[in-house]
């Protein structure tokens, strides 16, 4: 291998899909590439470039792939990944003002479950998880990227440490809406929050929201959890929560609601 395998920051990409995402949105993360012949004919690409970058990038046996992957695959990458940066109060107000929507996941230790979270985020567009918790231990986890399906080169992992905390400082520029299995009003009877001039923040929890992360919630709402037989995880859920909270109307700012049909109608009496 070309890496230290101590770099904390170093993923192994398993896939021939995440290892072709890494390509198209960071390819200079990658630094090593090993592949079977039945995939590197998908690769070819990837290879040519890493050639031309003077990186190894060659056709080996499933032997090779899996010394570098670590279990059974047909092509595996390494990657370099930067430092988890760590969110600050003025983060939010510049993700308000971009119109965007933050993500926390707090507690999640399945990496497959996390990584249904991610992919739900990339399909509606949002960009930024924040992990809280036990969630932060998964972020160079090579089964999260895996299951992530080349998602996580579109969403960008955040650091939050002393999330209670942080919460308590973003009133002023953001709404933070819990997400719980059991407690809060259903999701499918509630209409979606839009507050002027605050951006929402979608707290996530793998097991609930505990007792004192729940005050943090300006509201609260139930997910899809419990059906017969067959739960949903968070992770299920979260799509379903996405496509909820895009569903309500952007609040009209002044200069197109109520004032601006007052100005009109002072201006048509003049």
């Amino acid at each position: 291998m070309s890496l230290d395998q101590s770099n904390p920051n170093r993923v192994v990409l398993r896939t021939t899909e995440s290892i072709l995402a890494c390509f198209k949105a960071h390819p200079r993360a990658l630094r090593e590439l090993r592949a079977t012949r039945e995939a590197a004919k998908a690769l070819q690409e990837v290879a040519g470039w890493m050639g031309g970058q003077g990186l190894p990038a060659v056709v080996v046996g499933t032997k090779e792939v899996r010394e570098l992957a670590g279990t059974d695959a047909e092509a595996a990458a390494i990657t370099a990944r930067p430092v988890l940066g760590q969110a600050k109060p003025s983060d939010f107000a510049d993700w308000r003002d971009e119109g965007a929507t933050a993500v926390v996941a707090d507690g999640f230790t399945d990496p497959a479950e996390l990584a249904s979270v991610i992919r739900a985020m990339a399909a509606f567009g949002h960009r930024r998880l924040l992990l809280a918790g036990e969630s932060e231990r998964l972020a160079f986890d090579p089964l999260l990227w895996q299951h992530a399906r080349g998602a996580l080169e579109a969403v960008r992992l955040i650091r939050a440490p002393a999330l209670g905390g942080l919460l308590s400082l973003i009133e002023p520029t953001s709404v933070v809406l819990g997400f719980d299995p059991k407690q809060g009003r259903s999701i499918a009877e509630a209409a979606p929050v839009r507050a002027p001039g605050r951006g929402n923040v979608l707290l996530l929890s793998a097991n609930g929201l505990g007792p004192a992360m729940q005050p943090k919630a300006e509201y609260l709402f139930r997910r899809p959890a419990q059906t017969a037989d067959h739960p949903l995880s968070a992770g299920d859920a979260a799509a379903l929560i996405f496509h909820w909270n895009a569903s309500a109307p952007k609040p009209k700012s002044k200069e197109t609601g109520f004032f601006a049909r007052k100005k009109a109608k002072q201006k048509k009496g003049e």
